[in-house]
């Protein structure tokens, strides 16, 4: 298992990169987004070279507000193409797993919609992905849409999309992450861990929710042994080391 962590892409990516580097982390999860993270404002040479210098596997992470499944079929284009100009972006990093989102459209439409919407983005995505010998993780989000029978659909009509598994959002809505992980492993390619009290999406270090990690982790890694970015959202980075010490002393690391 190796651990990692992602930039805040509002921040300079070289100041992100360098703390991920010295404080002993497996691999950097290369959040590519406006505004810090924008294309506009990366020399993707110098940040291969930066992720070298440290010894930093790079996993890719396309913004999660993309439109791809929106009922304007002008936007889910849009968005499209902008996950091909990132991910030729990836490439020259050095990514070989990029991650993008499910977006689902107002209510006004069906769930059964968005899974058509989104699998008329994603076919064109993997279209492209293939060429460039990326795989494409999927990560559900956090919304009441984002439950079992439309990640099947997802999965089933897109045979070479692959499942990203957040933890914390897997806790929301009354589901068990657990069971949710059980039930992709054999799609399962990366996960993100963070805690939450099972209501809202927060962001937490290892502990401070209500998810239950020496049952989670105890199960995970019976089948698991790939990539897991703390994706823990605090000023204080102690935080961070801390669930990063835990996640490891868990893991029999």
């Amino acid at each position: 298992m190796k651990v990692g962590f992602p930039n805040n892409p509002r921040k300079e990516l070289k100041s992100e990169i360098k703390w991920i580097g010295e404080n002993g982390f497996h691999f950097i999860d290369l959040f590519l987004e406006p505004d810090q993270g924008g294309l506009e404002n990366i020399n993707k040479k110098e940040i291969r070279q930066q992720l070298d210098y440290y010894g930093l596997d790079r996993i890719g992470h396309t913004a999660w507000y993309l439109p791809f499944g929106s009922p304007f079929q002008e936007l889910r284009s849009c968005a499209v193409e902008i996950v091909r100009r990132y991910l030729d972006a990836f490439v020259e990093i050095g990514c070989r797993k990029v991650t993008v989102h499910t977006n689902w459209p107002p209510s006004l439409f069906s769930e059964e919609e968005g899974v058509k919407f989104q699998t008329e983005s994603l076919q064109s995505i993997l279209g492209f992905a293939r060429e460039a010998g990326v795989k494409i993780m999927l990560e559900p989000l956090n919304t009441i849409y984002d439950h079992a029978l439309n990640i099947d659909s997802l999965l089933a009509l897109n045979e070479e999309l692959y499942f990203h598994a957040d933890i914390g959002h897997l806790n929301l809505f009354g589901r068990k992450p657990v069971e949710y992980l059980r039930r992709y492993k054999d799609k399962l390619e990366h996960v993100h861990l963070h805690d939450n009290n099972g209501y809202e999406d927060l962001h937490l270090p290892m502990g401070a929710g209500n998810i239950d990690w020496d049952h989670l982790l105890g199960d995970l890694k019976s089948y698991y042994d790939g990539t897991i970015t703390l994706e823990i959202f605090s000023a204080d980075k102690e935080y961070v080391l801390h669930s990063k010490k835990k996640l490891l002393e868990k893991w029999g690391k």
